[in-house]
């Protein structure tokens, strides 16, 4: 499996990993499972020493999940305090905000409710740089809770006071909800019942609404498999009728080869007999012949008597010979249409699948991000967002919009080649100036991530290949490595020649991938695994790039090492092989 980096932890995913491990403290410890936290810790340590601080951080963090998981929440503090020092010396604020909070967890479960407060605030700040309101908002939550549980009322409601401001700026509904709960608690201390129960009302409203729109999302969802499973079901019964009848058609097509077959068996047998009873006539002829001439030509009758025989011998033999070398002809045939028959109906079982996999794609990928736009048009129409807030969402948006055409364009690519409708228009051309401009497209997603682009390639070879297919094998080639790549990691394109040929290379230092993952690239079968910072990817990239390739004479691979990173090879013509 890849590693992953701490700095891209779903924030949801963390919190819930520390809520539902605390049940298992009364669990039996198994020693692997401590053995294996403790390798975790070691291996830490090795990249401390090494000064790789953010594997360091990711192997703490990764133990002190464990002990939280059994219940150890001293030893879990304490190995979330040594990642949130190596993350804080990288200057990484994600994983500052994520380990803070789940610090304040830790700390609250064992009521050690100071350094809980401490943690919580710790995190407020970094969220309040990052610009992220709801987790300033839940890091307010979590701090009026604690002051709740230690009775100093007046500090929870000042609390609850921002963390009601920003949850109605940003209007998140849960957010909202969790708000007014704290809230009528403390005012149920206070004995405040008026306030008590109209924060309760609120709570009770809003719980009421957030399910409501939670089942409608779920009947919708529901009604819509429904649909889609009826169309599929429909589609995969025309396509079996249409099958069985091309498979009755062929069994009327042997049957009557067999008819003929027989017939030639039979008419063969008919010749045989004609010829033996000629034979017999000849006999008698002999036979009357030398009766005749008996004491004359007995010696001569008996040498004609055997030469006929020889005779007859042979020629059954020639005729079964042949009888039997058309009846192997005939059989060879049958045999060849029964493997044909079987070859059409897998190619129709697998173009069966390739269809579903293609309509789980567009279904799954391309609507998420449509549906996305069509929300925030309509909330920005219903004036829903303010100005600041609708600014917030746009970068999010416009990544969507760009993978959605990145979609587009691999389906459109893959769906012409399933079809067999691709056409190679070879040329000579320089790869420097495609390397180039495609490293140029993704220089700005490479920054924002931190990895640094070189382009190695001599600005003087030139290849023999269709353009637009190696552009579109480079680029996907590169978004690739930029996708598995972290902070610091290095992208590089080079090239070397072999024969007549030109094998480009694109290298990462990324979190590389083990043997497993290796052998299911290039292959037919569709996946994909999501980046360093959570992107996604239809799996479609590496299939068109192994066709693309092939398509212009040459061949694709890739050599990689688990956390240490890939590189992939093509080879192509090189220019000089258009005048030979």
């Amino acid at each position: 499996m890849r590693n992953i980096n701490l700095s891209i932890f779903p924030l949801a995913i963390i919190l819930l990993t520390g809520v539902m491990v605390s049940y298992g403290q009364n669990h039996d410890i198994s020693q692997d499972i401590i053995s294996g936290i403790e390798q975790e810790v070691n291996q830490a340590k090795k990249y401390s020493a090494e000064s790789n601080l953010n594997q360091a951080a990711y192997y703490f963090s990764k133990a002190a999940n464990g002990y939280w998981e059994l219940g150890e929440y001293k030893k879990a503090a304490e190995q979330f305090e040594n990642a949130l020092e190596m993350s804080s010396s990288l200057g990484n604020n994600n994983a500052i905000y994520i380990l803070n909070t789940n610090l304040g967890l830790i700390y609250t479960e064992i009521e050690q409710y100071d350094n809980a407060l401490t943690a919580f605030s710790q995190g407020a700040i970094v969220a309040n740089a990052l610009g992220r309101k709801a987790d300033v908002a839940s890091s307010y939550l979590n701090q009026a809770n604690i002051y709740y549980e230690k009775q100093i009322y007046t500090e929870a409601l000042k609390l609850l006071q921002d963390a009601n401001s920003i949850a109605l700026e940003i209007n998140d509904q849960r957010l909202l909800r969790n708000t007014y709960s704290v809230y009528a608690k403390v005012y149920d201390k206070l004995g405040n019942r008026e306030e008590s129960t109209k924060y309760f009302n609120l709570f009770a409203a809003i719980t009421r609404k957030i399910q409501q729109e939670e089942v409608k999302v779920k009947e919708e969802a529901a009604r819509q498999f429904v649909d889609d499973a009826a169309s599929r079901v429909r589609t995969v019964e025309t396509q079996k009728q249409a099958t069985e009848k091309e498979l009755q058609q062929k069994s009327v097509e042997l049957t009557n080869k067999q008819i003929v077959l027989e017939e030639t068996e039979r008419e063969s047998q008919e010749q045989l007999m004609q010829i033996e009873l000629l034979n017999k006539e000849r006999e008698l002829q002999q036979i009357i012949i030398s009766n005749q001439e008996q004491r004359r030509k007995i010696y001569i009758s008996a040498i004609v008597l055997i030469l006929v025989f020889l005779v007859y011998v042979l020629y059954n033999y020639y005729q079964k010979k042949k009888a039997n070398q058309l009846l192997h002809q005939k059989n060879e045939e049958i045999l060849s249409q029964n493997r044909e028959i079987q070859l059409q109906s897998q190619q129709l079982r697998e173009l069966n699948h390739l269809k579903d996999k293609l309509f789980s794609i567009i279904s799954h990928d391309l609507r998420s991000p449509l549906g996305s736009l069509v929300t925030l048009l309509n909330l920005t129409r219903e004036g829903f967002f303010t100005e600041e807030g609708f600014r917030e969402v746009v970068d999010e948006l416009s990544k969507n919009v760009g993978y959605t055409s990145e979609l587009l364009e691999n389906l459109l690519n893959w769906a012409q080649a399933q079809m067999q409708g691709l056409k190679v228009f070879p040329t000579v051309f320089s790869i420097y100036e495609v390397a180039e401009t495609k490293l140029g497209f993704y220089s700005e997603q490479a920054e924002n991530k931190g990895i640094t682009l070189r382009n190695l390639l001599e600005n003087d070879i030139e290849v023999y290949a269709d353009s637009a297919m190696i552009e579109l094998v480079l680029r996907n080639l590169i978004a690739n490595s930029i996708k598995f790549c972290e902070k610091g990691s290095t992208v590089t394109v080079s090239a070397s020649q072999m024969d007549k040929n030109i094998m480009i290379s694109v290298a990462d230092t990324g979190i590389g991938m083990n043997d497993e993952q290796v052998g299911r690239l290039f292959g037919r079968e569709i996946f994909s695994t999501r980046g360093t910072a959570n992107e996604k990817g239809t799996g479609l990239g590496l299939v068109l790039c192994k066709d693309f390739v092939n398509l212009n004479h040459g061949e694709i691979w890739v050599k990689s090492i688990e956390g240490v990173g890939s590189e992939f090879f093509f080879t192509i013509p090189m220019g000089s092989s258009a005048n030979n």
